[in-house]
């Protein structure tokens, strides 16, 4: 091999996983750890879950992963994730919001006709590698 076609098969195998890593880095999990609030006059207890996160395909999904869901919204600031205790059996109208500037996580339930909320859980999350989400049967 050519001293040039060398340099120019070691560039292209740069570059092709240099888009991989790019490409990636909108697929993540977050492993979140803190205190949930399980009932209304208990202490809270320590909370942690994992969740899984792909911005370009605007899916998400926790725990066990058994089925994604659609992200509701991604900012610069933020991911709000919409019914986020469907897939547990948790309330319907939880919402969990993820800071992207400082990994906070607060997940509440809005309560009656007033709008106003209820903390479920909160915490900081931490990004780890992507686990994937459950694959399309057709």
């Amino acid at each position: 091999m050519s001293k040039s076609a060398w340099v120019f098969a070691l560039l292209a195998g740069c570059a092709a996983g240099h888009t991989a890593i790019a490409a990636s880095s909108n697929q993540f999990d977050l492993v979140c750890k803190g205190q949930e609030q399980k009932a209304t006059g208990k202490p809270a207890t320590p909370w942690s879950e994992r969740f899984r996160v792909d911005l370009d395909a605007r899916r998400w999904c926790r725990g066990a992963c058994k089925t994604a869901a659609e992200i509701g919204s991604i900012s610069a600031d933020a991911i709000v994730l919409p019914d986020s205790r469907a897939s547990i059996g948790g309330p319907a109208d939880a919402e969990a919001t993820l800071s992207r500037t400082d990994g906070k996580i607060k997940e509440y339930v809005y309560m009656g006709w007033s709008n106003s909320t209820a903390t479920l859980a909160e915490g900081t999350c931490t990004r780890e590698y992507f686990s994937g989400l459950p694959s399309q049967r057709f």
